[in-house]
């Protein structure tokens, strides 16, 4: 994702030099550590292929924004999440593949972030499924 212009939780830059040096660490199969203050070290596969990740955004110049799933945003913070306008985003939404709900009392909209992230990637599975059978045509000697 590229840069946002919302932060709703947390938004974080690093120094690109710093950056660098983290991912090629994490590349190289680095382990994520975190000590306790009691001295309890704790380690989790999941956790350095998050960070793996973010690190990789963050090396690509972009901006991380951290949204808890069940946290709601607006539709235009869904369609800068999404990559395309707002009122795309009510159109999906009128027709029911992007779940949202009414504020009380008003005409304004809540979009779950978990929702909007689901319906990227199943956007995401429909585009590749799309790009295969394109692939296909053209391999089996259609004209593109």
């Amino acid at each position: 994702m590229t840069k946002t212009s919302f932060v709703r939780a947390a938004s974080f830059r690093a120094p690109k030099r710093q950056v660098d040096r983290l991912r090629r660490a994490l590349e190289a199969g680095a382990e994520v550590v975190v000590e306790q203050p009691d001295g309890t070290r704790v380690s989790s596969t999941e956790l350095s292929q998050f960070l793996t990740t973010a690190v990789t955004e963050l090396s690509r110049g972009s901006e991380l924004v951290l949204l808890r799933s069940d946290e709601e945003v607006s539709p235009a913070e869904a369609a800068q999440l999404l990559g395309i306008s707002r009122q795309f985003v009510d159109r999906l939404v009128d027709a029911g593949q992007l779940p949202a709900r009414r504020l009380p009392g008003s005409r304004h909209r809540r979009l779950r972030v978990a929702d909007v992230i689901a319906f990227e990637k199943r956007r995401d599975e429909r585009r590749a499924l799309i790009a295969e059978a394109v692939n296909a045509a053209v391999d089996g000697g259609a004209e593109y």
